[in-house]
């Protein structure tokens, strides 16, 4: 499955390029090997890219931003293409059924990107402005006061709102729609603070209304219709945010149920716990693959400074998803939707290169890691609780949980290597001794002098959350019966040292290079 950002539905500078335009993503889209596109319907929660009766659409109102030169192309382009009529997401569907792909509408149940600035933001909708006493007042996530914006789910009228948006979408695209999904994700917030939990079952009804009304379109349309869910990454995350997805697999409210983090690819999301429930329902658990990962290096084979010389970014590579994507599988996902991926960065090449090692797992390069926690984290809310970054003190042991998504023992892989980034200490790293074992199996212990190259490229973008990696230490994995398909233990003590500053731990991964890549030229 691969999700769509809204915001690509109106690029033109005219309706007529904008309808191009859009044909042309399909027609890219039919390249790759996805089966269906969940395509959101609007620019967030309220802007929506069809001549809606109920929500808004481009151009309802000026504000400053309409003058910004940020938004003025932008605002004017989809001023245009909604004032001609513009259908996208039909104009989307019809052109996925011809290149023989499903069509989703996607609905984001609650999204926060106005709430920056609600009075003047060009996402704000009518009904937002209409009932401004109708939000939850207080964030509950003390880093982003912002989200105190956001509608409160508890009330009538804006639970009334939403439904309404949802069925006149349904209603819109019965002819075309292959199911419906609700995006709970962006963002996860509907209650005010404390108030989840009894306001949850008001989102278990509004989900019921939508199941009934999704099975009369399936029953007129004489075809079946998938109610899919987009929710938090664990259970927890979604018991904080109101959402009784538990009950609503139980109860088979839904096809679908996709765990997913906010903003980052992950690579041990706890979609195990779902699948657990889902499977004697009958339910389906997709994976979620993002975009964006942490700032970290490629892996190699050759441990050296000029690997550590380039400039880093958040944009994944090939194995990174491809490391994902086999954990997610490992853990008992049926499929995986693609997330924020749009091109050239996901490029038709890219997923030739992760399809194949999907079914022939030797020939691709891929990464299992330990997912970082990233600067926009709010952990323990809507977001999984990341085991790194870790504080790194002399003569403790540090324990983790690695996810390894195949039997390296049997791919007969070229090149496999554990790889630590760390951050702090003194700028030569030495001093620095260590003890590492794996499955309780000693791997290291000693001096890491040989194995430890310190970065020198540039850690591109903001956020000092997680820390920049300033060194990393690199060894061979030479007896790969170590490690097992699953949950591997790793274990990390700091000897005693001369450093004088304190260690963290930022990262840590198993990369596995192919036979076919160390052949390359």
């Amino acid at each position: 499955m691969h999700n769509f950002d809204g915001d690509l539905s109106f690029r033109g500078a005219t309706p007529e390029a904008s309808v191009i335009k859009l044909k042309e993503l399909i027609d890219n889209e039919a390249k790759l090997p996805v089966k269906t596109v969940c395509w959101s319907i609007g620019a967030g929660s309220d802007i929506l890219y069809y001549p809606t009766k109920v929500a808004s659409t481009w151009g309802w109102r000026h504000t400053k931003y309409s003058d910004d030169p940020a938004w003025k192309t932008r605002i004017e382009k989809c001023r245009i293409a909604t004032e001609a009529g513009l259908d996208a997401p039909r104009i989307v569907g019809e052109r996925l059924h011809e290149r023989g792909l499903k069509f989703v509408p996607s609905y984001r149940m609650n999204d926060g990107h106005f709430t920056s600035d609600p009075l003047e933001y060009p996402l704000t909708g009518r009904f937002w402005m209409e009932h401004q006493d109708a939000t939850i007042g207080t964030s509950p996530v003390a880093a982003f006061a912002g989200y105190k914006h956001l509608l409160n789910y508890a009330r009538d009228e804006v639970r009334a709102y939403r439904l309404a948006v949802i069925f006149e979408a349904m209603d819109r695209y019965a002819d075309l729609m292959d199911g419906f999904e609700l995006d709970f994700n962006r963002f996860q917030i509907f209650f005010p603070p404390g108030e989840a939990q009894r306001g949850a079952p008001l989102i278990t009804e509004m989900v019921k209304e939508v199941r009934a009304r999704l099975d009369d379109c399936a029953a007129k349309q004489k075809r079946a219709m998938s109610l899919i869910v987009r929710v938090p990454p664990s259970l927890k995350n979604c018991a904080w945010s109101g959402l009784e997805v538990e009950k609503w697999m139980q109860q088979r409210l839904v096809d679908v149920v996709i765990p997913s983090p906010l903003m980052t690819l992950s690579h041990d999301m706890p979609i195990d716990e779902f699948v657990r429930i889902a499977k004697p329902a009958g339910v389906q658990v997709v994976g979620s693959i993002y975009g964006r990962g942490g700032y970290v290096w490629p892996f190699v084979a050759n441990h050296d400074t000029v690997a550590y010389s380039k400039e880093v970014t958040r944009d994944p590579d090939t194995a990174q998803v491809l490391g994902s994507i086999l954990n997610q599988r490992q853990l008992g996902a049926d499929g995986i939707q693609l997330f924020n991926f749009s091109f050239p960065a996901f490029s038709v090449p890219m997923v030739a290169a992760i399809n194949a090692g999907l079914t022939r797992e030797h020939l691709g390069d891929r990464r299992y890691q330990i997912t970082q926690s990233y600067f926009h984290d709010s952990e323990d809310s809507y977001e999984y609780r990341k085991q790194l970054p870790v504080a790194l003190k002399s003569a403790e042991t540090t324990k983790l949980r690695l996810l390894i998504g195949e039997d390296l023992a049997k791919a007969e892989p070229g090149y496999v290597g554990l790889r630590l980034g760390l951050s702090g200490a003194n700028k030569a790293f030495a001093p620095l001794a260590m003890r590492v074992s794996i499955n309780s199996h000693a791997f290291h212990e000693g001096d890491v002098a040989k194995q430890l190259v310190v970065t020198t490229g540039k850690r591109h973008g903001n956020g000092s959350h997680p820390p920049p990696t300033e060194a990393c230490v690199q060894w061979p994995v030479v007896e790969l019966s170590q490690l097992q398909a699953g949950w591997n233990d790793l274990e990390v003590t700091l000897l005693a040292t001369s450093l004088t500053k304190p260690l963290q731990l930022v990262e840590a991964e198993i990369g596995v290079i192919a036979s076919s890549s160390l052949r390359a030229p």
